[in-house]
């Protein structure tokens, strides 16, 4: 990596897939964000799901939607290089903007379609939650506290309130 690069703030990235290739090509490039030589210049890739929970027949059940089916998200360092090897991922269809090189998406954006860099931003206190894994799968409770690397979650069981602790990962909002 030269000295310009390093200097060069790792930003986000909107690309076009072709119809049900966004899997395939999001874990292609955070393989390539694995190796040496994409090592800091890759940072990640996602594909933005919605997550939605319905009550079928009495049972709670999680549904998975793609919030922007055929687009992968991207954080990247984009130099001519990184550019030119995610152009050429089997199933990326073009970047997203009209230039020749990538145009990145704004914060403001980023945060409107729901990319967060920051575990826990899209969390609020009072929020009504699931948790989606560990042993308090299926339940549901209330946010009370939101911690620097954790969540605290009110969890109603057994006629009384719990409170407990997860990560932003292992819970999601409930609409």
């Amino acid at each position: 990596m030269s000295e310009n690069d390093i200097n060069k703030k790792a930003l986000w990235y909107a690309v076009f897939t072709y119809k049900r290739s966004e899997e395939r090509v999001r874990d292609y490039i955070n393989n390539l964000a694995k190796t040496e030589k994409y090592a800091g210049l890759i940072i990640k890739a996602e594909v933005l799901i919605n997550k939605k929970t319905l009550t079928v027949n009495g049972k709670i059940k999680q549904v998975e939607e793609k919030t922007f089916p055929e687009y992968v998200f991207i954080k990247a360092i984009m130099t001519p290089e990184v550019a030119s090897t995610l152009r050429r991922v089997n199933g990326v269809a073009h970047f997203v903007g009209g230039s020749n090189m990538p145009e990145p998406i704004t914060t403001g954006e980023a945060r409107r379609v729901g990319i967060s860099d920051i575990p826990g931003e899209n969390f609020k206190t009072g929020d009504s939650v699931m948790a989606v894994d560990g042993p308090f799968e299926n339940i549901v409770g209330k946010i009370t506290k939101i911690n620097k690397n954790s969540i605290k979650v009110s969890l109603s069981m057994f006629g009384r309130e719990i409170e407990t602790e997860f990560y932003p990962e292992q819970i999601t909002k409930i609409y």
